[in-house]
């Protein structure tokens, strides 16, 4: 039934990513959220722009918020194939087979069964958390899959005593490090505290090996360490900044029950499952009582600290193999019947809104969810209960949300973008205009009066959202100038995350109306553009 050998295993898991996460990605108005069209899609293209390769710019600034490791090979990615959505979000998928082969590999080493690694990167390719964020140029995937590489290469040299196998772990783990810092080390880390803290790995053999330990860990530190480094040598005063503000944003020691939602949300369909299936663990055997101190170790950090949902990927990875262990024995349907019910209401919500306002694209989730609930309610075959969520996420992120039209581009707009030098004022809105003109296009907070100069002497097009116009009014005026509107139009605009796509402000009176007219237009951002001229 399932392939035996680890190659064709990872041979099957990769082209199976690949056509689940692949359709939809080029799609202007598919689900997004600020920190990808606003970072992660402009920085590589300002690298490009301003010739920046060691430390990448944003708006003119040094971007050192974040380590470069992901900006560097979106650059090299937009230099390859050209500036495009595909172009970066591929970048992502393959990230996400990376996650998911790796996966596998662990979930085969820690059971020693082989199927057990086919079942888990399955079960992670259905979750909805691999399903959104797979297909965003964000640091979250990468991450994540570089750490659970590493885990699974430490693995190899924890049973085989492959030298290699260390120095890989300390390459991917360096490689983690400058994509996002730190945070690199929860996923490889919890691993290693789970199997030394289960027993898999005994105390005394770790410490026998502390010569190899040491000096692997000096490599990491030459790998993973110079750059900030540097970046604090070149930009002391921003470098502190940024640490300061990092530090004060993530609200540390601050308890945050709401990350259980976050787990929920990312884990569908399969949260229900893993949540029986932990609680059967507490007597379970070696492997399994391994993956659940594992999730314990990446999973109750964020509950003190300020987090979004998707910070949570590196959860999935144990969360995966759990159910992957424990899924053979399990034979209650009321966890498969609920996590069920609860993916069928968040694409009954989106595939609604679609069919309700007439703008197509429902029916694309009609046979997925219809698939779905034939293999989830009563007993079927593993392959079917592995296959119908990731086909179901699929069907509703490639063809039902794209419909809605969040952050469409009208094309004249686009034109634009490509011809005219363009200003993006507070918002930033359109979310999409960078990419669609494959331009960084500069982003102002705020507006002085020397920059308010520079874009009058450019005969630069200003784009905000129409809330914002009197403060820009405001600016030009301090700056002896006017604004002559140069045109508008509406759309549903991502705000920070990829659902909140009203309008802000929108009240309920405003859906109400919404729904009553089968209009979107109470919920639509009005985009202004502004000429800036001389009195």
């Amino acid at each position: 039934m399932f392939a035996r050998s680890p190659l064709r295993q990872s041979l099957l898991l990769f082209f199976l990513t690949l056509v689940v996460l692949l359709p939809g990605i080029g799609e202007l108005t598919g689900l997004t959220g600020k920190d990808e069209f606003f970072l992660g899609l402009r920085t590589p293209m300002e690298m490009i722009e301003g010739d920046h390769w060691l430390v990448p710019f944003l708006d003119g600034a040094p971007r050192i918020r974040k380590p470069p490791l992901l900006y560097w090979i979106g650059r090299v990615s937009y230099e390859t194939f050209g500036i495009s959505l595909v172009s970066a979000r591929f970048v992502a998928v393959l990230f996400a087979a990376l996650l998911v082969l790796s996966t596998a590999a662990v979930a085969r080493r820690l059971s020693g069964r082989p199927e057990s690694g086919l079942i888990a990167g399955a079960v992670l390719l259905g979750c909805l958390g691999l399903a959104t964020e797979g297909r965003r140029f964000m640091l979250d995937i990468p991450v994540a899959a570089l750490s659970t590489a590493a885990f699974a290469c430490l693995l190899i040299w924890m049973d085989l005593g492959k030298k290699w196998a260390l120095t890989a772990t300390i390459l991917l783990l360096a490689a983690a490090f400058l994509t996002k810092g730190p945070i690199a080390l929860l996923v490889c880390g919890g691993g290693v505290l789970a199997v030394l803290a289960s027993g898999r790995w005994p105390w005394r053999e770790a410490l026998r090996h502390w010569l190899p330990l040491l000096s692997h860990a000096v490599l990491f530190a030459a790998l993973a360490f110079p750059w900030f480094f540097l970046v604090r040598h070149l930009y002391p005063e921003a470098a502190q900044l940024v640490f300061a503000d990092e530090i004060e944003s993530r609200q540390l020691l601050s308890f945050s029950p709401g990350i259980v939602l976050g787990l929920l949300n990312i884990a569908l369909p399969w949260v229900v499952v893993f949540a029986l299936a932990a609680w059967q663990a507490r007597r379970g055997d070696l492997p399994t009582r391994t993956a659940l101190l594992w999730f314990l170790a990446t999973f109750l950090p964020f509950a003190f600290l300020r987090s979004f949902d998707r910070y949570l990927i590196g959860s999935l990875v144990p969360l995966a193999i759990l159910v992957a262990l424990a899924l053979p024995t399990l034979r209650a349907r009321w966890p498969f019947r609920t996590g069920l019910i609860l993916a069928l209401l968040l694409g009954a919500g989106i595939a609604g809104l679609t069919f309700w306002f007439r703008l197509g694209g429902w029916y694309w989730a009609l046979l997925p969810a219809a698939y779905f609930i034939w293999a989830w309610w009563p007993p079927r075959a593993p392959g079917h209960l592995l296959a119908a969520p990731a086909i179901y996420w699929t069907a509703l992120l490639a063809g039902v949300f794209p419909a809605l039209g969040v952050n469409a581009v009208p094309e004249a707009v686009q034109a634009l973008g490509k011809t005219r030098e363009v200003a993006l004022f507070d918002g930033p809105q359109p979310a999409m205009l960078a990419i669609a003109s494959q331009r960084a296009l500069r982003h102002y907070g705020q507006l002085d009066k020397h920059d308010l100069a520079e874009l009058h002497a450019l005969n630069a097009l200003v784009f905000l959202e129409a809330r914002d116009v009197p403060r820009l009014q405001h600016a030009a005026a301090s700056a002896g100038l006017q604004l002559r509107e140069a045109g508008r139009y509406t759309t549903l605009a991502s705000h920070g995350s990829g659902l909140r796509f009203a309008r802000v402000g929108a009240t309920a009176a405003d859906w109400r109306e919404a729904f009553a007219t089968r209009d979107l237009a109470p919920l639509k951002t009005t985009v202004v553009w502004f000429e800036l001229v001389a009195p």
